[in-house]
């Protein structure tokens, strides 16, 4: 039987290309990697190095940047792997041109300029921009759930942490009495104490984990944000939340801004908490001033999460155009308001039920602002009545259709909660809620629901790439600050791979 012969003996003196650059095929990924990141100013990650003409000289930053960019893109997170990578691979040892760099150099040159990763990302963003992928005038919103660096079981309720700091504190009393005897003993001597030690240190960082967690739970009481039940003790920043794919962990929650033209994330964050629609706009700006765009009109893409009152009003006062879901079709929703419901849509009208009786909702109710009333399903008018201030400071008006007009109505048993009430139907609602209807009517239009459709596609892929293709499942470091650089690391090497299919496409690479 003969079999395949090896190509190449490995004892055998073999005699590679003079230049590390004929191994590299011309059309590889890494070299358009290596050029988009030419082309950034690192003049401010320059000034962090001191003209030293003792020792090694330092690493350019773009250097070390480029490393764990491209390792992101080939799936490569961590340190060690990164520098096994730059020992055995070629597109690694090309990229860094032969240079040896260990683990430690990589891991701490990582997490330790959050300003100017930032500032990175916003460049690679203006990169984009002069290239002119987009005319970014569209955006989509959206977060999702990554776990934390913590153990599912790591969490502790304030009381246990009480509780546990309270029973750390007799077991170190205790070790440390026991320590003492022991050193103070003529027979130990010389002996070892190394085992006390050792317990001391375990109950200290305990302790210090402990500490940490309590004054997590202080700065979340000082700062009026709700205290989660539990709290986790190894990462206090994460939170016990709903899985997307179902269940509960422990996890962060990072946030994105996409350009919905380009695909590009121009705004990225992770988000102090579980709710994110309470960042929505500030997110939006802040991608609108990364694309130095500042005041310029956009639309806005989200999810039903982000239709809340909050949102629907700020976003026109911010020159953002929200789009959301429309929801269930509300024949409320209809024409000309003036004109009663189809007799066979009655039945679809929102209802709330109470005592067992269901009856018209509010919503069932169209709001005309020119005429600052109210159409009811009959379409009868109810007029403004009266205004007034809530306990929260907030405006409120109240509208009242007349008691004739109620009276001699056909729905009337199905508009009134009370059977004995003589007055016409009454609606109090603020301006929030006026804005709120305003809005869902106008996602109930075709042209809206057309403009929400581009949504998914581009918002959600930045979220399946660094989570399916590049691996980010976990995050590997833990506090708020390091997962933010390591979440920014992520869309930054996400975004080159939107220019590298740019300039593969042969717009612009040289």
């Amino acid at each position: 039987m003969r079999w395949d012969q090896p190509a190449l003996c490995r004892d055998q003196q073999v005699l590679f290309p003079e230049k590390l650059d004929q191994i590299i095929p011309a059309d590889h990924r890494v070299r358009q990697i290596d050029w988009i990141l030419r082309q950034i100013d690192w003049s401010d990650w320059e000034q962090l190095y001191k003209p030293n003409d003792a020792g090694r000289p330092p690493i350019h930053p773009r250097v070390l940047a480029s490393v764990i960019l491209y390792g992101l893109l080939c799936r490569i997170r961590a340190s060690r792997k990164l520098e096994e990578a730059l020992s055995v691979r070629n597109d690694f040892r090309w990229l860094v041109e032969g240079r040896s760099i260990d683990h430690t150099t990589l891991s701490t040159f990582r997490t330790a300029h959050p300003k100017l990763l930032k500032g990175m990302f916003v460049k690679v963003g203006l990169l984009a921009k002069e290239m002119q992928l987009s005319a970014f005038k569209m955006f989509g919103y959206d977060a999702t759930r990554v776990r934390a660096s913590n153990r599912r079981t790591g969490t502790r309720s304030l009381e246990e942490l009480k509780e546990a700091k309270k029973q750390l504190q007799e077991q170190f009393e205790q070790e440390q009495k026991k320590a003492d005897q022991e050193q103070t003993a003529e027979d130990q001597l010389h002996a070892d104490d190394s085992g006390s030690k050792g317990t001391l240190e375990d109950l200290k960082k305990k302790s210090e984990q402990i500490d940490a967690a309590l004054k997590r739970y202080e700065q979340l009481e000082q700062e009026g944000k709700t205290k989660p039940a539990r709290l986790p003790i190894t990462d206090t920043d994460a939170r016990v939340s709903k899985n997307k794919e179902g269940g509960y962990g422990i996890n962060h929650t990072p946030a994105n801004v996409v350009d919905q033209e380009s695909g590009l994330v121009v705004d990225s964050d992770v988000i102090d908490g579980v709710n994110e629609n309470g960042s929505m706009i500030g997110a939006v700006n802040q991608a609108r001033e990364n694309l130095e765009i500042e005041g310029e009109a956009v639309q806005v893409l989200a999810d039903g999460l982000m239709d809340t009152p909050a949102n629907i009003v700020g976003c026109p006062e911010n020159e953002m155009e929200l789009f959301t879901p429309a929801g269930p079709s509300n024949p409320a929703f209809r024409d000309d308001p003036s004109e009663p419901v189809a007799e066979e849509d009655i039945d679809r009208l929102p209802t709330r039920k109470r005592d067992g009786k269901k009856y018209f909702d509010k919503s069932a109710f169209v709001y005309d602002s020119e005429a600052n009333a109210f159409h009811c399903p009959q379409g009868k008018v109810l007029e403004h009545a009266s205004s007034r201030t809530d306990h929260t400071g907030q405006p409120r008006d109240t509208y009242r259709a007349s008691a004739s007009v109620c009276n001699g109505c056909p729905l009337r048993d199905r508009c009134f909660q009370s059977k004995g009430n003589k007055s016409g139907r009454r609606i109090e609602c603020g301006s929030e809620e006026k804005a709120v209807q305003d809005h869902r009517q106008k996602m109930q239009t075709e042209e809206a629901k057309v403009v929400y459709a581009k949504r998914a596609a581009a918002t959600e892929r930045p979220f399946a790439v660094i989570k399916h293709v590049f691996g980010l499942r976990q995050f590997l470091t833990r506090g708020f600050e390091r997962v933010r650089q390591e979440w920014d690391w992520a869309n930054v090497a996400f975004n080159l791979t939107i220019l590298e299919r740019h300039l593969g496409s042969g717009c612009g690479f040289p």
